[in-house]
């Protein structure tokens, strides 16, 4: 995606962003103004008295001998603290979730043919999405069980956000996503986590024969046997990254492959994207007709402006924008809806 085509969008952004709060502003600073108030309704205040006196008490309790009352004070104002912080981000999720589910579908008709679907909701469903093979709407273990970023095969998997369509007659999925496998000891079961934060998968119309890992530095991923390392010429890109190459099948082929596959577009744009969506680590193996780009993250992605933000401002959203261009910037550039195989 060029600048011009950049700057396109932000100011389609804006412009829709303009028209969605002259029409329902109002509603959802009431949706807003109401939700503050259950900061301060019985049940949260109760909470508060609550957690003070239990705070309140422990100087007591402990039998502190000097300043008692002066810990005491401490350490009620620090639970009452410590209960409104909690019911602060209780109720923010809860007005998100409100504003995600009103706004959402109307801001992502400007990138595209793009559906969401939080949970059991789905939102922005058209005609054209809904001919979309089942498989499309979600990306299936199997795909990152071959993917030779993972060296366990996926027992334990659960998702939050996702989204699909189609952007340049090219098939998107972008999925957050936590999986890991269990193990046991004695009587307790174990969690261990391989993955948690966004996944995407792209449907190229071209065809790669010889898979291509793309690892940042460190990122502490198992190498499979018989892949060989690959250098290229951008200095900034081979600093930041490790790109790994199968050489199973024809090692000149697969080196041939990933250096055109590699070219300075690519690199540029997938960098945006670790940029856009502020990771440190970011993996993707391509193989076929399919590209996985890991972003590893343990923060909520996609999250609507804070309870304490003002709903009308533009700048609330900017990083809703630049994590969706970055994706779409990425397609388009590298234009991989072209039908060049290798």
């Amino acid at each position: 995606m060029s600048q011009n085509c950049m700057d396109k969008y932000k100011s389609d952004f804006t412009a829709k962003f303009k028209e969605i709060m002259d029409k329902d502003a109002h509603k959802w600073k009431e949706i807003q103004k109401a939700i503050v108030l259950e900061l301060f309704n019985r049940f949260s205040l109760s909470i508060y008295v609550i957690y003070s006196i239990f705070g309140f008490s422990i100087p007591y309790i402990a039998k502190v001998e000097n300043n008692t009352f002066q810990w005491a004070l401490l350490w009620g104002g620090t639970f009452f603290l410590w209960a409104f912080i909690m019911i602060i981000q209780d109720k923010n999720k809860d007005y998100q979730a409100e504003i995600k589910h009103k706004i959402f579908p109307e801001l992502l008709s400007i990138f595209g043919n793009l559906a969401h679907k939080d949970g059991d909701v789905l939102r922005g469903l058209t005609s054209e999405l809904d001919d979309l093979d089942k498989k499309s709407k979600n990306i299936d273990n199997s795909v990152f069980n071959n993917s030779e970023l993972y060296p366990i095969d996926i027992e334990v998997r659960t998702n939050d956000d996702i989204f699909y369509g189609q952007y340049n007659n090219v098939s998107l999925t972008m999925v957050e996503t936590d999986f890991g496998w269990k193990t046991r000891i004695l009587k307790f079961i174990k969690y261990n986590r391989m993955f948690k934060g966004l996944a995407m998968q792209f449907k190229m119309n071209k065809e790669i024969k010889s898979r291509v890992l793309i690892l940042t530095k460190f990122s502490m991923t198992q190498i499979p046997r018989g892949f060989e390392k690959v250098e290229l010429e951008s200095a900034k890109f081979n600093k930041k990254y490790d790109i790994w190459v199968d050489t199973q099948s024809d090692k000149s082929q697969g080196q041939i492959e990933a250096r055109y596959l590699l070219n300075t577009a690519f690199m540029e744009r997938l960098m945006q994207i670790q940029t856009s969506f502020k990771v440190s680590k970011m993996c993707c193996s391509i193989y076929n007709d399919t590209m996985l780009i890991m972003l590893s993250t343990r923060k909520d992605l996609f999250e609507m402006n804070h309870l304490f933000g003002r709903i009308d401002d533009v700048n609330q959203y900017k990083h809703l924008f630049n994590e969706f261009a970055s994706v779409l910037s990425f397609i388009d550039v590298l234009n991989l809806s072209s039908k060049t195989k290798l």
